[in-house]
């Protein structure tokens, strides 16, 4: 196993990968190769949120094989065919050579595993498969790296169960089980702060990590941010890391990472806990149409500027600090609604109008006596 370090730009990032590519010795053995990429939703290019598209069109240049598929799995709430049409994704498909695939849409395999069976897609035993994974921090593990990426192989009904079963032993359990042929990292532009999403802030770093092993390859990643193992406990970690290229002290840089629990808008405070994205798309979507008419947008902030409202999502051991009108969200929070007698809009996510409907009221409600109790 070897793991490759090099600095590069976007305008120079296929001429990178090929010489990272030759120092691992690493060649295709099979004429069609899968390529996952991180690319949870649609977002801005050059914000640290997704790999790039210009180094998965770098990547199909370079392994002139008959067939490429590049495929995700979106967040939960969100669908691959958003993503790529969102970004400039869309413009990598040259069919018949170059598809894009949603993974919630494609034949799948069972797969025994320490947690009983898990359903994967069967390109993973048909095609070389090479993960593209992005450099950047997550409130909920840490770092996101190539382990992390691979969350995306997953339909959303197991990566709602990776939430509430254990996300890290999942994410270490999977990576275990499946092993990509070939590992890229983004780290170009790299994000910090409060990541995977826009709250985090973009960092130039400049960098391509390419290695032949997931492991290693995390854990140089993680070292290059400056993340202590047990900071990223998904990672197995390693004793002995073996690298070309840059040293890693010649690159390392203390990644900033200090969320709260909790993000904040006006008075509204969102604490995600282990929760998966879907419950996150719910809360968007009620902003979204809140902020669509203009009586919506008065009576939002008429009660933000009035009143503290905490949504709590996932599995809360306790009630948030100097908490104000408390609204749980999503199936994971109904028993603790339930002992501690608090409004609660069910759905896993929240995803139908109806809930959705009632999750816009409770957002602009002052008067409890109209909250909704399970």
């Amino acid at each position: 196993m070897t793991t490759c370090i090099l600095r590069t730009s976007l305008t120079q990032v296929e001429s990178t990968l090929r010489q990272a590519i030759a120092l691992i010795g690493y060649r295709p053995q099979k004429s069609a190769i899968f390529i996952k990429p991180n690319l949870s939703n649609a977002g801005p290019p050059g914000q640290g949120l997704y790999t790039d598209p210009l180094i998965v069109e770098a990547l199909v240049r370079i392994f002139d094989t008959p067939e490429v598929v590049i495929g995700e799995g979106c967040v939960v709430g969100r669908s691959a065919a958003h993503a790529f049409q969102g970004t400039a994704y869309s413009d990598l498909a040259t069919p018949p050579r170059v598809s894009l695939l949603d993974l919630d849409e494609v034949k799948r395999y069972a797969a025994q595993w320490d947690f009983g069976v898990i359903r994967l897609p069967e390109l993973l035993l048909s095609h070389e498969y090479i993960n593209v994974a992005k450099m950047k921090t997550h409130i909920q593990t840490g770092v996101s790296l190539s382990l992390k990426n691979q969350k995306g192989l997953l339909l959303p009904v197991d990566k709602k169960r990776f939430h509430r079963k254990g996300l890290h032993s999942r994410i270490r359990e999977l990576g275990s089980l499946v092993q990509p042929d070939l590992i890229i990292v983004d780290g170009i532009v790299a994000l910090e702060g409060n990541g995977p999403w826009r709250f985090g802030t973009p960092v130039d770093m400049n960098l391509l990590i390419v290695g032949d092993d997931m492991i290693e390859v995390d854990n140089v990643c993680r070292e290059i941010m400056g993340f202590a193992p047990e900071e990223a406990p998904h990672i197995p970690p390693m004793d002995e890391l073996h690298t070309l290229g840059l040293p890693i002290e010649e690159v390392r840089r203390k990644f900033i990472l200090d969320f709260p629990g909790y993000f904040t808008y006006r008075n509204l405070y969102e604490h995600i806990n282990d929760s998966c994205s879907g419950c996150n798309i719910s809360i968007y979507h009620a902003m979204k149409q809140l902020r669509s008419s203009l009586w919506g947008r008065v009576r939002f902030q008429l009660h933000a500027g009035r009143q503290r409202t905490d949504i709590i999502m996932g599995h809360p051991e306790k009630l948030p600090p100097n908490h104000g009108r408390i609204i749980c969200l999503g199936d994971c929070t109904r028993l603790f609604a339930r002992e501690h007698d608090l409004t609660f809009v069910a759905g896993c996510p929240p995803g139908s109008r109806r809930s959705r409907s009632h999750l816009l009221i409770q957002l602009q409600l002052t008067d409890r006596s109209y909250a909704d109790r399970n």
